[in-house]
């Protein structure tokens, strides 16, 4: 068998002399063959030194054979050689000239997308295990946790399964990542581009950042920027680059070649060629050197159906999980809450798998006072955080994590934010110091204008102050005789944090308050107010309580 490895390898040089690629290429192959099954025999008695000279020379001559930048495909016989290599031959060529190259495009030959042998390729190659070591390290950790979600997505679409490297080098694998774009996401979706596959975003969820979503989304992006341009490069640059963009480029350069186009934007440019690096270093790790790797575990969770406010810290407790475990498993939630579902509608929450049924029986047995409601506070002038937190007896974090605010300097005037109470929980009720003549030192007075559509309720909640002292400081005797375009006289504290006991559709019982007084102040029954609060007796109404004076689906029409 040696002397015919050697024959065959004698013949494809004298092809080559000669010019013959073709005949050379066949002897080439049939002494590639014969030499790959000497190296799977263990007994075949040849030493490892003699077996090895015999591929140090086949990789010589398939280097004059192989096209520049070309792949080794799967089915070629250079591609068995290299597969079957025994530690005791790859030891001795681990130095050859070309056994690298020839590794690299190996595997490059595997995906199933074209991936090219190119400079620009081997740059990137060349950064990741260099100034980018640690950066791809992360994101090779991060890819146990998505890859399997992914894959299965593209295989029941019909997609390349290679394609998940395209979320890698979009994102690093981070849901919660954030370009300087505003693209968000594994799949870094713009948010122009975002609604056109179906992704939401307000200011409770941001689908974007959902992986199982954003990957149906991506996929579905994909498969029309294919059926446009047919070539899994230009898809690829047509993502990040836009695909009228691509299309204007094609069309001033003559060419489908990527590699030929003329004008791309730097990143696009090196997209393409960095996300076939990172395809070839996932590809082989070990390889490459990334031996310490720790992957993290696959994305698993148990859903459950939830139909009111929830706070991920209490989630978490139910679930006996960490917050920000929960936090992980739910990267749309912009907040540190559950959105409230529409009426007759539930919001789907993520908890650690084998978790449900702890969640659900814990969380039955929570108390109502530990429960979340929402209500707003418009920003003012003088306001701070800390300052509105205080004011309406919560803490700043949680203002924070409801609002998703991360710097608490930048908050702007007229902002509407979202404060977590508790309706069951006591609270110290503050005295309205606001009557029929505000001290103009501590006060400052403003003109409202009466809009189409306003009401008393709307005016007050927007301005923080009460339906009844409007009409005391206007003189309005009978409730709704408002127009449009009366002027309306709003006394404020100077500074902001107007002393109020509204509280978005809450009322703050102040001393000496009855259930009458209240309704007829809000433009509601008695019944009412004991229906929303489960109230029983009028008597037992006490200084401190917060109590629902309007009925919560109603703020959602507002």
């Amino acid at each position: 068998p040696v002397a015919r490895v050697y024959h065959y390898l004698n013949q494809a040089f004298n092809h080559l002399e000669t010019s013959r690629k073709d005949s050379a290429a066949v002897s080439l192959d049939r002494a590639t063959i014969l030499l790959a099954d000497l190296l799977t025999k263990s007994s075949s008695g040849f030493s490892g030194r003699k077996l090895s000279g015999l591929v140090w020379v086949t990789l010589e001559l398939s280097r004059d054979l192989l096209p520049p930048t070309s792949p080794i495909l799967p089915e070629s016989t250079l591609h068995y050689l290299l597969t079957v290599l025994p530690d005791s031959v790859t030891s001795h060529i681990r130095q050859h000239p070309y056994y690298a190259e020839f590794w690299i495009r190996k595997l490059a030959g595997s995906a199933d997308v074209p991936v090219d042998y190119r400079p620009e390729v081997l740059e990137n190659i060349r950064y990741f295990l260099t100034n980018g070591r640690d950066v791809f390290k992360l994101w090779l950790s991060r890819s146990g946790v998505f890859t399997p979600l992914i894959q299965e997505a593209l295989q029941e679409a019909g997609l390349p399964q290679d394609l998940v490297y395209k979320a890698m080098i979009e994102s690093g694998f981070n849901p919660r990542a954030y370009s300087r774009a505003g693209a968000a996401g594994l799949w870094q979706f713009v948010s122009s581009t975002a609604p056109l596959y179906g992704l939401k975003r307000n200011f409770w969820i941001d689908e974007r950042r959902d992986p199982e979503k954003s990957t149906h989304a991506a996929i579905r992006h994909i498969q029309h920027l294919y059926k446009l341009f047919e070539d899994w490069r230009l898809v690829i640059a047509a993502y990040n680059c836009g695909q009228g963009r691509l299309s204007r480029i094609m069309e001033k350069s003559g060419t489908r070649d990527f590699w030929e186009l003329h004008g791309l934007p730097r990143e696009t440019r090196n997209h393409v060629p960095r996300f076939m690096a990172a395809l070839i270093l996932s590809k082989d790790p070990e390889w490459f050197g990334f031996t310490d790797v720790v992957y993290r575990a696959p994305f698993s969770y148990d859903l459950v159906a939830v139909s009111e406010w929830i706070d991920l810290s209490l989630a978490a407790e139910c679930a006996g999980a960490s917050f920000e475990s929960l936090k992980a498993l739910n990267p749309e939630l912009r907040v540190g809450y559950t959105p409230a579902p529409p009426v007759k509608r539930v919001y789907h929450l993520r908890v650690p798998a084998g978790s449900k049924e702890r969640f659900l029986t814990n969380y039955a047995r929570v108390p109502a006072h530990r429960k979340v409601q929402m209500v707003e506070y418009r920003v003012r002038h003088g306001d701070t955080i800390s300052g509105i937190a205080s004011q309406m007896q919560v803490s700043t974090r949680a203002v924070m994590d409801a609002n998703g605010i991360h710097n608490p300097k930048r908050l702007q005037v007229g902002t509407r934010l979202k404060i977590p109470i508790r309706p069951g929980r006591q609270y110290v009720a503050k005295r309205n110091t606001l009557g029929v003549s505000p001290d103009e030192s501590s006060h400052e007075r403003h003109t409202y204008r009466v809009r189409k559509g306003d009401t008393l309720w709307r005016i007050a909640k927007d301005e923080g102050v009460t339906p009844d002292q409007i009409r005391t400081w206007n003189n309005i005797t009978a409730p709704r005789h408002i127009f449009p375009g009366d002027r309306l006289v709003i006394w404020q504290p100077k500074g902001g944090n107007p002393d109020t006991p509204l509280l978005g559709n809450f009322y703050l019982v102040r001393p000496g308050d009855t259930l009458w007084e209240i309704a007829r102040d809000f433009d509601t029954s008695v019944r009412n107010l004991k229906k929303w609060n489960g109230i029983r007796h009028a008597s037992s109404l006490k200084a401190g309580r917060l109590i629902l004076v309007r009925p919560l689906e109603e703020n959602a029409a507002d």
